[in-house]
């Protein structure tokens, strides 16, 4: 199971999700300007997500060159089975049946959701 990541690091590791490899000041360069962190800080950060096993590092000439080690749907799927645990105790109809009522979802989405919910119910 993936190590669990701070909403300050799934910013960090969504760049390097979408764009590695970049080096410390390519990934400072990429997140939103609004977070008002400085190079020092996304430094930190990268250094935590490595110590954690979720980055992998290299060293090319005098940069470091940042990788993601775990992919991002392991740290999606991991995300989601802790929230379904500790927001709706494990009750996954609960969780459905909350994000369906207060969503607004095209019949497009909604459509999805149906052929998805009789394909599991075909497999039980």
């Amino acid at each position: 199971m993936p190590p669990k990541i701070s909403n300050a690091e799934w910013d960090v590791m969504s760049v390097i999700w979408a764009k590695a490899p970049l080096t410390a000041v390519e990934v400072f360069d990429s997140l939103p300007s609004n977070h008002g962190w400085k190079q020092k800080t996304v430094n930190t950060f990268l250094s935590r997500l490595e110590a954690k096993g979720v980055l992998a590092v290299d060293k090319r000439g005098k940069a470091f060159v940042y990788t993601a080690r775990v992919p991002r749907e392991k740290c999606v799927q991991a995300e989601g089975d802790s929230f379904l645990q500790r927001v709706f105790h494990g009750a996954t109809a609960d969780l459905v049946l909350h994000f369906c009522e207060r969503a607004d979802m095209t019949a497009e989405e909604i459509s999805e959701l149906e052929q998805l919910l009789k394909a599991k119910k075909a497999r039980k």
